[in-house]
């Protein structure tokens, strides 16, 4: 990926193996989305510098971590409806995200790690009623 501001979207946990794999490339090339796949090294960088291109720092955390593959986006709006239209298009490919996030002012001062947690917590909250 290379270093800039424009769309990008970190993808967790979701390679070449999985269902949709072409799917997301493909709506990834057509809105112009940059794609990072993002591994264990990368936990502890902070969101918004992955989307910048930079590198993690190279080691992971001896903790739990969520396996639920994860696609969190940067630089497309559901105001203009470019996130929607990229969104859906990930999805007509194939490829399922149960973990899904824009990055926010906020959250791009997280760790991967952080929005990560956060995200896994949420769904399990949705999925069990909370």
């Amino acid at each position: 990926m290379e270093k800039g501001n424009g769309p990008c979207a970190l993808v967790w946990r979701f390679g070449p193996e999985s269902p949709g794999y072409g799917g997301l490339r493909a709506a990834a090339a057509a809105h112009g989305v940059a794609l990072r796949f993002v591994t264990d090294g990368d936990l502890a960088a902070r969101v918004g510098d992955l989307c910048d291109g930079r590198p993690g720092p190279g080691f992971a955390p001896l903790l739990l971590l969520p396996t639920t593959p994860a696609l969190i986006v940067r630089g497309l709006a559901p105001q203009d409806g470019t996130l929607g239209a990229f969104l859906d298009d990930v999805r007509r490919g194939g490829a399922v995200f149960p973990l899904r996030a824009m990055v926010t002012p906020t959250s791009a001062g997280w760790t991967l790690l952080q929005l990560l947690q956060e995200l896994a917590a949420e769904h399990e909250a949705m999925r069990h009623g909370r």
